[in-house]
């Protein structure tokens, strides 16, 4: 069974607080909670207070010393079924291509995401 609009959830992976304010207005718009970590090494711990795990997470793809095979490895393990996001500069197309090749389910350049923001939200998560 798919969740409900009021189950889904977007935990957001990042420590750009203007970034997050913005991602925090699209969640509100959609009537979704958003959980933030802003230190990606503590994916290994306890997940987040939403047990039945985020519908959707969104890494900031230039978040300095961001080992994203790790932080995905981690990730899947605590949430299987979560669908991932990455975005980031577009000066940045190594980790664009790495976050491709890894299988996120979206990669965007931070200004298609932030353009499309509550578009692509919705897409993602099904809303």
């Amino acid at each position: 069974m798919e969740p409900t609009n009021q189950q889904a959830s977007v935990l957001f992976i990042g420590n750009d607080l203007m970034f997050q304010s913005r991602i925090s207005s699209a969640c509100r718009q959609l009537g979704l909670p958003l959980e933030v970590i802003r230190n990606p090494q503590s994916l290994g711990g306890d997940p987040p207070s939403d047990s039945a795990g985020p519908s959707l997470i969104v890494v900031d793809l230039g978040l300095v010393n961001l080992d994203l095979a790790e932080v995905l490895t981690s990730g899947r393990k605590v949430w299987p079924t979560s669908k991932w996001l990455g975005y980031g500069a577009h000066v940045q197309a190594d980790r664009l291509d790495m976050a491709t090749e890894l299988g996120l389910d979206r990669v965007m350049t931070r200004g298609q995401f932030d353009r499309d923001m509550v578009r692509v939200l919705q897409g993602l998560i099904g809303t």
